[in-house]
Protein backbone atom coordinates (compact mmCIF):
# COMPACT_ATOMS: atom_id res chain seq x y z
CA UNK A 1 0.00 0.00 0.00
CA UNK A 2 1.35 3.43 -0.93
CA UNK A 3 1.94 6.11 1.64
CA UNK A 4 2.69 9.78 1.31
CA UNK A 5 6.35 10.35 0.51
CA UNK A 6 8.37 11.74 3.38
CA UNK A 7 11.47 13.89 3.70
CA UNK A 8 13.78 10.89 3.37
CA UNK A 9 12.39 10.08 -0.06
CA UNK A 10 12.87 13.62 -1.40
CA UNK A 11 16.39 13.82 0.01
CA UNK A 12 17.31 10.70 -2.00
CA UNK A 13 15.43 11.94 -5.05
CA UNK A 14 17.31 15.23 -5.19
CA UNK A 15 20.69 13.51 -4.89
CA UNK A 16 20.22 12.23 -8.46
CA UNK A 17 17.83 14.90 -9.74
CA UNK A 18 20.49 16.92 -11.54
CA UNK A 19 21.02 14.14 -14.08
CA UNK A 20 18.13 15.97 -15.77
CA UNK A 21 20.55 18.75 -16.64
CA UNK A 22 21.86 16.38 -19.30
CA UNK A 23 18.36 15.77 -20.68
CA UNK A 24 17.41 18.03 -23.59
CA UNK A 25 13.63 18.16 -22.92
CA UNK A 26 14.34 19.26 -19.35
CA UNK A 27 16.55 22.08 -20.57
CA UNK A 28 13.82 23.02 -23.05
CA UNK A 29 11.33 23.09 -20.18
CA UNK A 30 13.48 25.49 -18.18
CA UNK A 31 13.92 27.63 -21.29
CA UNK A 32 10.15 27.77 -21.83
CA UNK A 33 9.59 28.93 -18.25
CA UNK A 34 12.24 31.63 -18.66
CA UNK A 35 10.65 32.80 -21.92
CA UNK A 36 7.19 32.99 -20.38
CA UNK A 37 8.47 34.97 -17.39
CA UNK A 38 9.87 37.66 -19.71
CA UNK A 39 12.44 38.60 -17.06
CA UNK A 40 13.62 42.17 -16.88
CA UNK A 41 16.84 43.13 -15.11
CA UNK A 42 16.12 43.67 -11.44
CA UNK A 43 12.88 41.67 -11.34
CA UNK A 44 12.33 40.09 -7.93
CA UNK A 45 11.25 36.51 -8.61
CA UNK A 46 10.08 33.82 -6.22
CA UNK A 47 11.07 30.27 -7.19
CA UNK A 48 8.36 28.34 -5.35
CA UNK A 49 9.82 24.89 -4.78
CA UNK A 50 13.28 25.65 -6.14
CA UNK A 51 14.79 22.22 -5.43
CA UNK A 52 18.44 22.09 -6.49
CA UNK A 53 18.25 25.55 -8.06
CA UNK A 54 18.45 24.77 -11.77
CA UNK A 55 15.70 27.21 -12.75
CA UNK A 56 16.80 29.80 -10.20
CA UNK A 57 20.34 29.87 -11.54
CA UNK A 58 19.06 30.43 -15.08
CA UNK A 59 16.71 33.20 -13.95
CA UNK A 60 19.58 34.93 -12.18
CA UNK A 61 21.69 34.91 -15.35
CA UNK A 62 18.83 36.81 -17.02
CA UNK A 63 19.13 39.60 -14.46
CA UNK A 64 16.52 38.54 -11.93
CA UNK A 65 16.94 38.71 -8.19
CA UNK A 66 15.72 35.30 -7.07
CA UNK A 67 14.50 34.04 -3.73
CA UNK A 68 14.15 30.26 -3.65
CA UNK A 69 12.06 28.32 -1.17
CA UNK A 70 11.86 24.58 -0.66
CA UNK A 71 11.21 22.25 2.25
CA UNK A 72 14.05 19.86 1.37
CA UNK A 73 17.26 21.01 3.04
CA UNK A 74 19.36 18.55 1.04
CA UNK A 75 18.12 20.04 -2.24
CA UNK A 76 18.88 23.55 -1.03
CA UNK A 77 22.40 22.47 -0.04
CA UNK A 78 22.99 21.37 -3.64
CA UNK A 79 21.61 24.70 -4.86
CA UNK A 80 24.03 26.58 -2.59
CA UNK A 81 26.93 24.65 -4.12
CA UNK A 82 25.94 26.12 -7.50
CA UNK A 83 25.43 29.65 -6.20
CA UNK A 84 27.12 30.62 -2.96
CA UNK A 85 25.13 33.89 -2.89
CA UNK A 86 21.76 32.20 -3.43
CA UNK A 87 18.92 33.58 -1.32
CA UNK A 88 17.09 30.53 -0.01
CA UNK A 89 14.56 29.69 2.65
CA UNK A 90 13.50 26.33 4.05
CA UNK A 91 9.73 26.50 3.84
CA UNK A 92 6.69 24.31 3.22
CA UNK A 93 4.53 25.77 0.45
CA UNK A 94 1.37 24.59 2.18
CA UNK A 95 2.10 27.05 5.00
CA UNK A 96 1.60 30.84 4.77
CA UNK A 97 4.48 32.47 2.91
CA UNK A 98 6.79 34.68 5.02
CA UNK A 99 6.58 37.66 2.65
CA UNK A 100 4.41 40.80 2.65
CA UNK A 101 1.59 41.41 0.19
CA UNK A 102 2.68 42.30 -3.34
CA UNK A 103 6.34 41.55 -2.64
CA UNK A 104 7.38 39.80 -5.89
CA UNK A 105 7.38 41.01 -9.48
CA UNK A 106 7.05 37.45 -10.78
CA UNK A 107 6.69 33.90 -9.48
CA UNK A 108 7.82 30.62 -11.05
CA UNK A 109 7.14 27.06 -9.95
CA UNK A 110 8.48 24.05 -11.83
CA UNK A 111 6.97 20.58 -11.30
CA UNK A 112 6.16 21.14 -7.64
CA UNK A 113 2.45 21.78 -7.11
CA UNK A 114 1.40 18.32 -8.30
CA UNK A 115 2.94 16.98 -5.06
CA UNK A 116 0.33 18.93 -3.09
CA UNK A 117 -3.23 17.65 -2.70
CA UNK A 118 -5.95 19.45 -4.65
CA UNK A 119 -7.47 20.87 -1.47
CA UNK A 120 -4.15 22.23 -0.14
CA UNK A 121 -3.17 23.47 -3.58
CA UNK A 122 -5.98 26.03 -3.49
CA UNK A 123 -4.46 27.63 -0.40
CA UNK A 124 -1.08 27.71 -2.17
CA UNK A 125 -2.57 29.55 -5.16
CA UNK A 126 -4.13 32.05 -2.77
CA UNK A 127 -0.78 32.72 -1.08
CA UNK A 128 1.08 33.03 -4.36
CA UNK A 129 -1.45 35.61 -5.46
CA UNK A 130 -1.09 37.51 -2.18
CA UNK A 131 2.70 37.92 -2.43
CA UNK A 132 2.62 38.80 -6.15
CA UNK A 133 2.35 42.41 -7.28
CA UNK A 134 -0.81 43.44 -9.18
CA UNK A 135 -0.17 42.69 -12.84
CA UNK A 136 2.68 40.32 -11.93
CA UNK A 137 3.25 37.05 -13.80
CA UNK A 138 2.84 33.57 -12.35
CA UNK A 139 4.37 30.80 -14.49
CA UNK A 140 3.70 27.25 -13.36
CA UNK A 141 4.76 23.93 -14.88
CA UNK A 142 3.20 20.71 -13.64
CA UNK A 143 3.29 17.06 -14.63
CA UNK A 144 0.24 15.98 -16.62
CA UNK A 145 -2.13 13.21 -15.62
CA UNK A 146 -0.86 10.51 -18.02
CA UNK A 147 2.80 11.14 -17.18
CA UNK A 148 5.17 8.80 -19.02
CA UNK A 149 8.81 9.50 -18.04
CA UNK A 150 10.09 7.16 -20.74
CA UNK A 151 8.75 9.53 -23.41
CA UNK A 152 11.03 12.29 -22.11
CA UNK A 153 14.10 10.10 -22.48
CA UNK A 154 13.03 8.84 -25.90
CA UNK A 155 12.73 12.44 -27.03
CA UNK A 156 16.12 13.23 -25.55
CA UNK A 157 17.84 10.30 -27.30
CA UNK A 158 16.33 11.27 -30.64
CA UNK A 159 17.46 14.89 -30.32
CA UNK A 160 20.87 14.07 -28.87
CA UNK A 161 21.61 11.56 -31.63
CA UNK A 162 20.71 14.15 -34.25
CA UNK A 163 22.97 16.81 -32.69
CA UNK A 164 25.94 14.87 -31.34
CA UNK A 165 26.01 11.59 -33.24
CA UNK A 166 26.08 7.98 -32.13
CA UNK A 167 29.50 7.86 -30.42
CA UNK A 168 28.96 10.88 -28.17
CA UNK A 169 25.46 9.68 -27.37
CA UNK A 170 26.77 6.30 -26.22
CA UNK A 171 29.29 8.00 -23.92
CA UNK A 172 26.54 10.14 -22.42
CA UNK A 173 24.24 7.13 -21.94
CA UNK A 174 26.95 5.34 -19.95
CA UNK A 175 27.51 8.44 -17.83
CA UNK A 176 23.79 8.93 -17.24
CA UNK A 177 22.81 5.30 -16.73
CA UNK A 178 23.02 4.88 -12.94
CA UNK A 179 21.30 8.14 -11.86
CA UNK A 180 18.75 7.72 -14.67
CA UNK A 181 17.79 4.25 -13.43
CA UNK A 182 17.33 5.75 -9.98
CA UNK A 183 15.20 8.56 -11.39
CA UNK A 184 12.95 6.03 -13.14
CA UNK A 185 12.61 4.17 -9.86
CA UNK A 186 11.71 7.31 -7.92
CA UNK A 187 9.29 8.40 -10.64
CA UNK A 188 7.53 5.05 -10.40
CA UNK A 189 7.04 5.66 -6.68
CA UNK A 190 5.69 9.15 -7.34
CA UNK A 191 3.26 7.76 -9.95
CA UNK A 192 2.11 5.16 -7.43
CA UNK A 193 1.41 7.92 -4.92
CA UNK A 194 -0.53 9.81 -7.57
CA UNK A 195 -2.74 6.78 -8.19
CA UNK A 196 -3.29 6.47 -4.45
CA UNK A 197 -4.52 10.05 -4.25
CA UNK A 198 -1.66 11.52 -2.21
CA UNK A 199 -0.53 13.61 -5.19
CA UNK A 200 -2.47 14.86 -8.18
CA UNK A 201 -1.00 15.16 -11.65
CA UNK A 202 -2.62 17.93 -13.68
CA UNK A 203 -5.32 17.50 -16.31
CA UNK A 204 -5.49 19.82 -19.31
CA UNK A 205 -7.18 23.07 -18.31
CA UNK A 206 -7.32 22.16 -14.62
CA UNK A 207 -4.67 24.58 -13.39
CA UNK A 208 -5.93 27.39 -15.61
CA UNK A 209 -9.41 26.97 -14.16
CA UNK A 210 -8.08 27.00 -10.60
CA UNK A 211 -5.95 30.09 -11.20
CA UNK A 212 -8.87 31.94 -12.78
CA UNK A 213 -10.86 31.15 -9.67
CA UNK A 214 -8.18 32.85 -7.59
CA UNK A 215 -8.13 36.09 -9.58
CA UNK A 216 -5.54 35.37 -12.28
CA UNK A 217 -5.92 36.10 -15.97
CA UNK A 218 -4.74 33.13 -18.04
CA UNK A 219 -2.35 34.13 -20.81
CA UNK A 220 -1.43 30.68 -22.13
CA UNK A 221 -1.39 26.95 -21.42
CA UNK A 222 1.27 25.02 -23.31
CA UNK A 223 2.26 21.34 -23.49
CA UNK A 224 5.94 21.07 -22.53
CA UNK A 225 8.51 18.54 -21.36
CA UNK A 226 7.97 16.18 -24.32
CA UNK A 227 4.18 16.60 -23.85
CA UNK A 228 4.46 15.30 -20.28
CA UNK A 229 3.62 18.56 -18.51
CA UNK A 230 1.56 21.71 -18.89
CA UNK A 231 3.01 25.20 -18.60
CA UNK A 232 0.45 27.77 -17.50
CA UNK A 233 1.22 31.48 -17.65
CA UNK A 234 -1.10 33.85 -15.82
CA UNK A 235 -1.22 37.45 -14.63
CA UNK A 236 -2.55 38.71 -11.33
CA UNK A 237 -5.54 40.91 -12.00
CA UNK A 238 -5.03 44.54 -11.05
Amino acid sequence: MSKKLDHRFWAKYFKVYDVLNMVIPYQELLGSIINELDIKKGDLVLDAGCGTGNLAVKMKTKGAKVIGIDNCIEALDIYKEKDKQAEILVHDLTMPLPFPDGFFDKIASNNVLYTISKANRQAVYKELKRVLKPGGLLVVANIQKDFKPLNIYKDHLKQDLSVNGYFRLMIKIVKMSFPTIKMFYYNSIIKSNNKSGFYNFIEKGEEAKDLEGHGFKILSELPVYSQQAFLTTSKKNV
